[in-house]
């Protein structure tokens, strides 16, 4: 596996609970969708999380699935592991294994191999380090300088009460806490906010695994 390294340093060595490491299936199937409001970018924004998506199929015969390829078994072997039973958009979510070893290009793909939104191009091992379960807590990064929490808020508030925030700077970059009520309304802000232009920069949205804003960063 060409990232072994990469995830070894980034799991000090040893992988998290219930990820054996050795699967080679890449592509994933994702049922129990809510056909109304999920698209291909919206699932890019999620599945991203865990690894580089190469492309997302959704199935035109039953609404309510996707296929989605990861860049390699590893990453999906994340997905799975981390998203089976998460809520999005009041459903929720059956991840597995497909029988597909690949998804064929065509019409009704979309691919993302060469999007620069892919978050495993640059700190793999970093970004490994960062996958967890859907939280209610989402850390906001590349943000404008002078952004306010105010703005912040405007921005997120549409998918569910904002608890609490946090505006920090690290590297003398901007970066944001935000925690919300529940983990739907995190997932929901992530995958629709992940990629979206606040104050004219293009934002980046992950879980965050800390359980309360009292600590200094992520």
């Amino acid at each position: 596996m060409a990232n072994a390294a990469a995830i070894a340093a980034a799991f000090g060595g040893g992988l998290p609970p219930g990820i054996s490491g050795t699967n080679d299936r890449c592509t994933v199937i994702v049922s129990n969708l809510n056909p109304d409001k999920i698209d291909e970018d919206k699932l890019f924004n999620l599945f991203s999380l865990y690894g580089n998506i190469v492309r997302i199929k959704l199935l035109r015969n039953k609404p309510d699935h996707a296929l989605v390829q990861m860049g390699d078994g590893f990453q999906a072997e994340l997905a799975v592991h981390f998203l089976k039973g998460a809520t999005l958009f009041g459903k929720h979510l059956e991840v597995n294994f497909s029988k597909h070893p690949s998804i064929t290009q065509g019409a009704d793909t979309h691919e993302y191999s060469n999007s620069n939104l892919n978050r495993f191009n640059r700190n793999a091992a970093k970004n490994y380090r960062y996958c967890c379960s859907p939280t209610k807590m989402i850390h906001l990064s590349t943000l404008p300088q002078d952004v306010t929490e105010e703005e912040i808020v405007n921005h997120l508030e549409e998918h569910g009460p904002i608890v609490n925030t946090k505006l920090f700077e690290m590297n003398g970059k901007k970066q944001a806490l935000v925690l919300f009520e529940t983990e739907e309304q995190a997932t929901e802000a992530l995958v629709c906010k992940h990629a979206s232009s606040l104050g004219g920069s293009i934002i980046r949205i992950s879980f965050s695994q800390l359980q309360s804003i009292k600590e200094n960063s992520q």
